[in-house]
């Protein structure tokens, strides 16, 4: 079966096809979230939430691309946690500095932050720089391949983490527009469906933002 009958199967209450959908895709959605968010831990709570929502919705899918549809709900997932947990680091600060805020114009004091199935599964992925990711050595990213040897192992683990710092600081929109058209192969056009935006503005990101990480990466000696 592919997984347009999955889908078929699911929706005439055959739900063991869950487990297929979660088995083909959970990497990538696992991947996708832990360059959102810079956090492996955040990353697993978001992919089983992606898959979560996924199911509460699954009698209402109708569309074409079910990869695309997961990238899009695990992309409202991490927009979601970030947002939370910015409000959370305000909400950190003490009441004095809060009131300091207040008197300049800001804010008048803190801010309130608006089936275990897949859990199962035997450990997570690794993450980082895997499949077309590493390509983007072309475009500026360092590209970094699997290897047996633990010295090798060890230096593309902290290629991984670094790599994955520097896309966290870029602009939400940005890392979002570089990792859809680097890491899953995605055309302008497919991202702009995705995120509601024109060609011209997707590609304007992806460059904007390569230009940006390349300097990141640039400043901790991690390109040529």
């Amino acid at each position: 079966m592919d997984e347009h009958q999955w889908i078929h199967a699911i929706q005439k209450g055959d739900k063991r096809y869950l487990e297929d959908i979660a088995e083909k895709y959970y990497d990538d959605i696992f991947r996708f979230c832990v360059f959102q968010t810079g956090s492996r831990e955040a990353a697993c709570d978001l992919a089983q939430e992606t898959f979560l929502r996924f199911i509460r919705y699954v009698e209402s899918y109708r569309h074409r691309n079910l990869k695309g549809y997961l990238l899009t709900i695990a992309m409202n997932v991490c927009r979601d946690y970030l947002r939370k947990r910015g409000m959370e680091e305000r909400m950190t600060l003490g009441q004095a500095d809060w009131e300091g805020v207040a008197e300049d114009g800001g804010p008048q004091g803190g801010r309130r932050a608006g089936p275990g199935w897949i859990q199962g599964r035997g450990g997570t992925p690794e993450g980082g720089c895997q499949g077309s990711v590493c390509r983007a050595g072309q475009e500026g990213l360092p590209a970094v391949s699997a290897h047996s040897d633990p010295e090798r192992r060890a230096v593309e683990a902290d290629a991984r983490h670094r790599l994955t710092e520097a896309l966290a600081k870029l602009p939400q929109m940005q890392r979002e527009a570089i990792l859809l058209h680097y890491l899953y192969d995605m055309k302008y056009r497919e991202i702009g469906r995705l995120t509601d935006a024109s060609v011209s503005t997707v590609k304007s990101r992806v460059r904007q933002g390569m230009d940006r990480l390349q300097g990141l990466l640039r400043r901790e000696d991690f390109l040529d």
